[in-house]
């Protein structure tokens, strides 16, 4: 079921609100500013998915075709009923699918005040059908498995979203991209102020233009076709100075034990 406008209207309400919330503090991470514009015609990145709740929008993942990932922070204190997973286009508002949601799990041992293990694992109403993942061309990504390494610093992933692409919240008409580069663990404590965990990572651009905005946490971190991270917190929309301003993610790797569980429950 595709519900276009109706969805469309009720972020672009509602953004302004979500925006002031996200901005106040040391926030849930945000959307893609000097991002490039994902054709219709590029379906490498149609895991990405836009994760529709009453307040905000953020993104998320398709790891398998029942099961989203995406964080904690966007669905939290709300019910599987709240919350609608849109799906198979490169414009969030037209030409894909709504899903519904009937199950939430956040993680146990998430914290807000610190947004460690900041992440939530939805689970579909119904698995997707073989016609819907031809007809919308729709892939799942493979996670970074439990316990492996980061990417090394210097090397680049992509990074996708739906989300605003400026500080103004202006909305782009087609999903958007971005290459971040990682960074050390030493940097990222640095730009952080050692406000990172052991579930966090950091990636960003060395020259400060591009970065996350309202309506991008949640976004996919992806290198060499596995998920990596999704964007969890952080500042600017491209306002801030270049390091600072980097993302941080949650890692995958460090939480992929607790996804496989929950999807092994679930499906």
């Amino acid at each position: 079921m595709v519900r276009a406008w109706a969805r469309r209207a009720r972020w672009a309400g509602t953004a302004v609100l979500a925006a002031m919330s996200l901005a106040l503090s040391v926030t849930p991470a945000q959307a893609i500013s000097n991002g490039s514009d994902v054709p219709s015609t590029n379906h490498k990145y149609s895991y990405t998915v836009a994760v529709l709740a009453p307040v905000i929008m953020c993104a998320g993942a398709l790891i398998d075709t029942r099961h989203v990932v995406t964080t904690a922070t966007c669905v939290r204190y709300l019910e599987p009923s709240d919350v609608e997973v849109y799906i198979g286009s490169n414009k969030y508002y037209a030409d894909g699918i709504t899903k519904e949601v009937t199950g939430l799990d956040e993680h146990p041992t998430f914290d807000p005040s610190t947004y460690d293990n900041n992440i939530a694992v939805l689970t579909l109403d119904s698995p997707l059908t073989p016609a819907e993942i031809s007809t919308y061309a729709i892939k799942t990504i493979p996670r970074a498995a439990a316990g492996s390494s980061l990417p090394a610093a210097g090397s680049y992933s992509d990074v996708t979203a739906y989300g605003a692409t400026d500080p103004n919240l202006t909305l782009p008409d087609l999903m958007q991209h971005a290459q971040l580069r990682h960074y050390t663990p030493a940097q990222c404590q640095t730009y952080k102020k050692n406000k990172l965990t052991d579930s966090m990572f950091c990636a960003g651009d060395p020259a400060g233009n591009r970065d996350l905005c309202p309506g991008d946490q949640g976004a996919p971190l992806v290198q060499a076709g596995k998920l990596v991270g999704i964007s969890s917190w952080g500042f600017s929309c491209g306002l801030a100075a270049p390091n600072p301003s980097s993302p941080v993610f949650t890692r995958i790797s460090s939480v992929n034990k607790w996804i496989n569980n929950v999807v092994a429950s679930t499906s």
